[in-house]
């Protein structure tokens, strides 16, 4: 049975409202964009950007991608097009007819990607409606899902993508309608006078999915420089004003802190835990607290099938049946995952103050909600799978709250930066859109992650 808690919703934001618990930054003030010019606004990335939620790109969360909500804040929502995906939209599901994961129990927890048939979704024609397939000009939220730093630069389709295969280069850039141009030759087309770019996870982020597999090791420093400098330079050579945004530590997110190293092997009452067997680069061993179990690994630990192991032998709890190497970053992959971020931020900051342009500390920013979470309207939101409201429930990408909180440290940058006063987004509007835990639930929940079915893998990354 599905879960619909908007009853629980409505009265626990009645409360937020009643006892006026709305953060300070985010209450109603005057638009004034100052010396900021959004006229024209485009805003160049990958998933982040495009609005990716639980898996899939899609016309039901696009509409709170961080870009939108920044032009909506900047008083230009209207006029900035996106290429809005029919429901259930196109993403990591697509080839076995499916989309966005939902949540369809808790009890039992139950996550299944919605199927195309269901909804009437016809993935070779994923419009939303055919006055968007048909826009006459290149959308101003040119966010492209799996994008790496060499894509805005260099691809002009699917094939000619870093991946070769992604197919959303096809789907957002509608080439050969625009002569096959890039991401950046669209974004210098529209002749923009504010470009925001956040771009680069994709560059460690694949590594750490994989477990340090596919790719083997995240994009070299140097080649991120010279991919990052150009990039830069055609948004500079536009002469709009930009804002850049670093990017997170990739290992902080649900896929990675949600199944724990060791599992209860008591059936009963006591509590007997036991470290997980694992697969690194080097050796077969026991798991410790210094390496990450990726979140797909839950659909495999214990199985006696055979088709991890030897027939009978419980995956994850016999050395003759580890768990893969690739769902498993191991505390080596860690470490080479968070000195590529540290490397790659500090690259960003100095191609950005060599050109004056400020940066949105988004490292920090959420390295701290990991840490503290963040209190919205008496409410502590988290980044713990499903309960913690502020990702969604592919573990990757930010549910719509979460993105309400990005589009507030841009909003804060550009605030400082330009001499504006742009209003925040009102954190408590997103509330609303939480499926399917009601805030005040969330801190008392426990999840049985072993009785959720797969639903993860393919393309994890932003």
């Amino acid at each position: 049975m599905k879960i619909i808690l908007k009853l629980s919703l409505m009265l626990a934001l009645a409360f937020v409202l009643s006892c006026q618990l709305q953060e300070p930054d985010e209450t109603a003030t005057t638009l004034d964009l100052g010396d900021a010019d959004f006229t024209h606004y485009v805003s160049v990335g990958n998933s982040l950007t495009a609005g990716y939620v639980s898996g899939a790109l899609t016309e039901k969360f696009q509409r709170h991608s961080y870009p939108m909500l920044i032009a909506t804040q900047a008083g230009v929502g209207a006029t900035f097009a996106q290429p809005y995906l029919g429901y259930p939209g196109i993403g990591a599901y697509a080839a076995k007819g499916a989309g966005a994961i939902e949540l369809v129990s808790l009890s039992p927890l139950t996550l299944t990607p919605a199927t195309f048939a269901a909804h009437g979704f016809n993935p070779l024609d994923p419009y939303f409606s055919a006055e968007v397939k048909n826009y006459p000009a290149p959308y101003n939220n040119l966010g492209v899902p799996g994008a790496v730093t060499y894509d805005p630069l260099y691809a002009t389709n699917a094939a000619s993508s870093a991946s070769t295969t992604n197919s959303f280069f096809d789907i957002i850039l509608r080439n050969p309608a625009f002569g096959n141009t890039t991401v950046l030759q669209q974004a210098a087309a529209l002749t923009p006078t504010f470009v925001t770019c956040w771009i680069g996870n994709n560059d460690v982020l694949g590594y750490a999915t994989s477990g340090g597999t596919s790719p083997a090791a995240p994009t070299p420093g140097a080649t991120f420089n010279q991919l990052y400098s150009g990039v830069i330079a055609a948004l500079v050579a536009t002469g709009a004003d930009i804002v850049v945004a670093n990017i997170p530590d990739v290992t902080a997110i649900p896929f990675f802190t949600t199944i724990p190293y060791q599992v209860d092997v008591d059936p009963g009452e006591a509590v007997s835990l036991v470290a997980l067997v694992i697969q690194t680069n080097s050796a077969v061993r026991q798991a410790t607290a210094a390496d990450l179990i990726l979140l797909p690994a839950k659909s495999i630990i214990g199985d006696v099938s055979g088709t991890y192991g030897p027939a009978g032998v419980p995956v994850g709890l016999h050395s003759s049946a580890p768990l893969p190497n690739s769902l498993v970053l191991d505390a080596g992959e860690v470490t080479t995952a968070k000195n590529a971020v540290a490397d790659f931020n500090t690259k960003i900051e100095t191609i950005a103050a060599a050109n004056s342009i400020p940066v949105v500390d988004m490292n920090g920013f959420l390295n701290g909600i990991s840490t503290d979470g963040y209190e919205i309207g008496g409410f502590n939101f988290t980044s713990a799978f499903i309960t913690g409201g502020l990702f969604s429930l592919d573990g990757v990408h930010p549910a719509p709250l979460g993105y309400g909180l990005v589009a507030n440290q841009f909003i804060e940058v550009i605030n400082a930066e330009f001499n504006a006063t742009i209003p925040m987004v009102n954190l408590v509007d997103l509330m609303d859109e939480l499926q399917p835990i009601e805030p005040a639930a969330m801190a008392n929940m426990k999840l049985d992650l072993m009785k959720v079915p797969q639903t993860f893998g393919g393309d994890n990354g932003f």
